[in-house]
């Protein structure tokens, strides 16, 4: 399972603070805490600071980098040309986030994947909007990875996102979405599924319970990514037991090796 770290995200109060007070020292604290706790990646994200976007990417980069040059970065805008601004900023082959498959989306991601070598995010939403249906998602799923294709994509490189819609507002969204996944894995080989865990859950009491319990269904589906808070032990402990259930865990090695590290958090 790819983890994906959610935290620096200026729509979250602290880092919005460190982001605009350039506050380095709590930047880089808080990327080796999430690399120190499973994450892959790091998502880096100023859309909520419209007015500075490209400044506060650029800055966030330099620093994340000069202090952690290992960390591999997912570069998350709504803004195609505030990704192009900063993506040869990036060292190492970065994940951008995302496209769609909406017209006007995907032309203007087009030129800027093929700048670099990348991972690419690809939510399977057309101009109809979010999929009503898996067929639907599966639908736009397979015309995503045909343009991606196109444009020179490997499909291991390719990242679909079903689109999690919340439970409280839809009761069968959740089994749309693991339809979703399952259909995505079976009949576009080689493509990678990743989603949103926390939108399951919104508007929902003790969403961190209703997260843990669609993780472990969707790990079964097929979802072999996702972008969650490392930091959240209950949920990195709950994804590393389902992987051992679910044999993705050669001789439980993993497990293992995070309960003598003192990473592993039972429910209770």
């Amino acid at each position: 399972m790819l983890i994906v770290g959610e935290r620096i995200n200026t729509s979250r109060k602290l880092i919005n603070e460190g982001v605009a007070n350039r506050d380095a020292a709590y930047i880089q604290a808080d990327v080796k805490f999430q690399i120190d706790s499973g994450a892959d990646l790091i998502d880096v994200n100023a859309g909520s600071r419209r007015n500075s976007e490209v400044e506060d990417l650029v800055w966030l980069i330099e620093v994340i980098q000069k202090a952690l040059p290992q960390a591999r970065l997912c570069i998350d805008s709504p803004n195609p040309d505030s990704l192009k601004a900063v993506l040869n900023q990036v060292e190492h082959s970065p994940m951008l986030n995302s496209t769609t498959l909406e017209r006007s989306r995907f032309e203007s991601m087009a030129p800027i994947i093929q700048m670099r070598d990348c991972d690419i995010v690809a939510l399977c939403i057309d101009d109809r909007g979010i999929p009503k249906s898996a067929q639907q998602a599966l639908e736009n799923a397979g015309r995503l990875v045909s343009e991606l294709e196109r444009l020179g994509m490997k499909r291991e490189r390719i990242y679909l996102d079903p689109v999690i819609q919340t439970v409280s507002a839809n009761t069968n969204a959740a089994l749309m979405v693991l339809e979703t996944i399952e259909r995505i894995r079976r009949e576009l080989e080689g493509v990678n599924v990743i989603c949103g865990l926390s939108n399951i859950s919104f508007g929902l009491p003790r969403r961190p319970l209703l997260n843990r319990a669609f993780l472990t269904l969707a790990m079964k589906a097929g979802l072999n990514a996702a972008i969650v808070d490392p930091l959240d032990k209950k949920l990195m402990g709950m994804l590393k037991a389902a992987a051992v259930l679910l044999g993705q865990d050669p001789w439980c090695q993993a497990y293992t090796t995070a309960f003598r590290e003192g990473k592993l958090e039972s429910i209770s």
